[in-house]
């Protein structure tokens, strides 16, 4: 089979061609332009061949996506190719395949056929697969972009700290620079200028008065009729000839070492804040288990937990913080912490019962949980059956997904059936996602979205084992953006200023099966 090009036409005009082999343009018009004219013939087909090349088409909406093909190509697979084509047009221009989406999304479509035929030939790929190329989701680049981030949000708090440091230091400069004037001046009037003497007395003056009778130098600062005038940098001066600290000066004069300043006395570091950050952060995280039959159907009820957790960043901004709720689902039964005001919860409102109780900064407090059991088979999203069987090496593992709600959309879907090294299992079939053996313990289907536009799949394998010692197995999946309890946060607010706090909310719920156990 050799696809000369694929392309999407309205009736007069073509929106989007490529082609998959080296052809000239005045060619590939010729060809386009003579098919409009032999589908408005009237044939009721889906293909129409001239004397060298075939039309594949297919009419979506008021357009034609249309496969060209040299004649010796196998009619079944042009028509398996033209399906898929249309299924990832479908998925690019995502509501309606009109002439608007068509040419906004040209490029798109254009990345999309390059992964489905190459050098003119079908490549063995499905749609996930085909989404998973075009977004180039890179594991190893999301990591080096969140150590990246790491490394400047670190810089920035070390930059931060640095400038508090030389505050610090700026404040604490006048009193550090009369210091070492005494240092200095204890070695008596040889030991310096007079102009370095004249520098350090506005500092020193008052100090030096009281001790004039025994100080070596009182003669000195009595001949004096005032203290000199501050010289620019004077105090940077006295610094650099002092080379005893403080309290090394005093004990040699003699008298008791001061206390430490207030202002001089460390004081514990803060939590490191970024500023780029909301000052509040929300995770309403919840987990959804279940045993399910292998022939399909709930065994027992469906639990559902969940909890809503806050983390407060910046406690100068939100150490009171409060959430307004949208009206709870009371099918769930909930509890919150102890430190919350049950009155206040139930008008909807998330706020402490006392201002001593206010959040501390980067310390996670889950306020409310919740739980609900359900026998319902519809209050999961996925239907599962499984279909083991004898065969004469050991068994065969037929089964069947099937996503019931199409309106979530599962990720990181992984299907893992125990499966023993001395079992030897062998894949069939997996489709969407891929399958695989570790070579150890399990086999392992993973499917990266699981949604309406590929909402079932299948798997197939063999093993040389008997079919209870592949059960049970295991359904994990993650549902992002949404929980089936509705809790949807209104507001957040400080509790006395009544001031709007900005915040970050994630929202996630797991779903963990366990079939055939």
């Amino acid at each position: 089979m050799v696809v000369l090009s694929a392309a999407i036409i309205k009736k007069d005009k073509t929106l989007v061609a490529r082609q998959f082999v080296e052809m000239t343009r005045l060619r590939i018009e010729g060809l386009l332009g003579a098919f409009t004219k032999l589908v408005d013939s009237g044939k009721d087909h889906t293909f129409v061949e001239t004397e060298s090349v075939r039309y594949v088409y297919q009419p979506m909406e008021s357009l034609n996506l249309v496969v060209i093909t040299n004649k010796a190509s196998n009619i079944l697979e042009d028509l398996e190719t033209l399906r898929l084509l249309a299924k990832v047009v479908q998925d690019c221009c995502e509501i309606q395949v009109s002439e608007e989406n068509v040419l906004k999304h040209a490029f798109d479509i254009v990345f999309a056929f390059d992964e489905v035929i190459s050098f003119g030939y079908r490549e063995s790929v499905t749609l996930s697969q085909i989404k998973t190329y075009t977004e180039m989701d890179s594991h190893e680049e999301r990591l080096h972009m969140m150590v990246e981030q790491s490394k400047i949000n670190e810089a920035r708090e070390m930059a931060k700290k640095k400038q508090m440091e030389l505050a610090k230091q700026r404040a604490l400069q006048p009193k550090d620079a009369a210091g070492p004037g005494f240092g200095s001046d204890s070695k008596g009037p040889s030991s310096m200028g007079n102009s370095s003497f004249q520098d350090t007395m506005p500092s020193s003056g008052g100090f030096g008065n009281d001790m004039g009778s025994s100080a070596p130098w009182s003669s000195s600062m009595a001949e004096d009729s005032g203290p000199a005038p501050l010289k620019p940098g004077a105090p940077k001066k006295g610094m650099a000839l002092g080379k005893k600290k403080p309290a090394d000066v005093l004990g040699s004069m003699g008298l008791p070492e001061p206390a430490p300043s207030p202002e001089v006395a460390e004081e514990p570091a803060a939590p490191a804040y970024n500023p780029l950050m909301d000052p509040v952060r929300v995770d309403i995280e919840e987990k959804i288990t279940a045993d399910l039959q292998v022939e399909g159907g709930l065994d027992g009820e469906a639990v559902c937990t969940g909890q809503f957790q806050v983390t407060v960043l910046d406690a100068s901004k939100a150490d009171l913080a409060a959430f307004r709720l949208a009206p709870q689902n009371q099918e769930f039964k909930y509890k919150i912490h102890p430190n919350l005001n049950k009155t206040s919860h139930a008008n909807n409102v998330l706020e402490v019962r006392e201002a001593s109780r206010a959040y501390r900064a980067n310390a996670p407090v889950p306020l409310v949980k919740w739980q609900f059991k359900s026998s319902n088979e519809e209050f999961l999203p996925v239907q599962m059956s499984c279909w083991p069987s004898t065969t004469a090496d050991g068994t065969q593992i037929v089964l069947e997904l099937e996503l019931t709600d199409t309106s979530v959309t599962l990720e990181d879907v992984q299907i893992r059936f125990p499966a023993a090294a001395s079992s030897r299992p062998q894949i069939t079939s997996a489709e969407p996602g891929e399958a695989s053996y570790d070579g150890q313990t399990e086999v392992c289907w993973r499917i990266p979205v699981l949604d309406k536009s590929e909402a079932n799949g299948n798997l197939e394998f063999v093993a040389k084992t008997d079919s209870a010692s592949l059960m049970p197995f295991t359904f994990d999946a993650v549902r992002r953006g949404a929980t089936k309890c509705p809790m949807e946060i209104v507001e957040c607010y400080h509790m006395e200023k009544k001031e709007p706090i900005a915040f970050t909310c994630e929202k996630s719920c797991t779903y963990s099966f366990r079939i055939g156990a």
